[in-house]
């Protein structure tokens, strides 16, 4: 839990090197990588914990492989108990089966080979049966920019149900204290979601 802070903090300095001719989205993308770099790291180096990429989900998964954490951005209800966060962009079938195993709901016939696809150097595979009891937690955050200074609400919390692209309710929820640095607004937004190039293979 220690670390989260510091996760947050590393995604806000790799937002922080985009600069106006950098690709609309620059921002967003570094501090996405950044936090999943970090909240591995940080777990791998101080918790023992592995890399887990689980159907196409970046994850961090303890030694017994039944807890995982990943990283998502929210709307401006996380950090807030009494609000109903959702996540910012849609997503899609690996938040649905994470979501699933976390409501005790995971569909014990799914293909290995999914669980197993990129695993990597240093990383672990799930067998179907860990696969359906993962118990997954996102740490969720907004950004705000506030006079100058940035403020970022956070919490950690596991999704129950998925509908449509978007987690529609939570179990468990842990509130953090909200991170604020001082603030230089990057140069870049994030652009209005994900980039769909298409490719000829020939």
């Amino acid at each position: 839990m220690e670390f989260l802070h510091d996760v947050l903090r590393a995604g806000e300095a790799a937002r922080r090197t985009a600069v106006p001719n950098d690709p609309t989205g620059t921002a967003g993308r570094r501090a996405y990588e950044a936090h999943v770099r970090t909240i591995r790291e940080l777990h791998i180096e101080q918790e023992g914990w592995a890399r887990l990429v689980h159907g196409h989900l970046e994850l961090v998964c303890n030694a017994d492989r039944s807890i995982a954490m990943g990283v998502m951005v929210a709307d401006a209800a996380a950090g807030h108990a009494s609000l109903l966060p959702r996540n910012a962009r849609r997503r899609g079938p690996a938040t649905d089966m994470i979501t699933r195993a976390n409501a005790g709901d995971g569909t014990p016939n799914v293909q290995t080979a999914l669980f197993a696809a990129g695993a990597g150097p240093g990383g672990v595979a799930l067998s179907e049966e860990e696969a359906c009891a993962l118990k997954t937690w996102f740490l969720l955050s907004y950004r705000t920019k506030v006079r100058d200074a940035v403020r970022i609400d956070c919490e950690l919390s596991q999704p129950k149900r998925f509908e449509s692209g978007f987690v529609t309710e939570w179990g468990k929820r842990i509130m953090l204290p909200a991170l604020v640095m001082d603030g230089i607004e990057p140069m870049n937004d994030d652009g209005l979601g994900e980039i769909d190039i298409p490719v000829d293979f020939r």
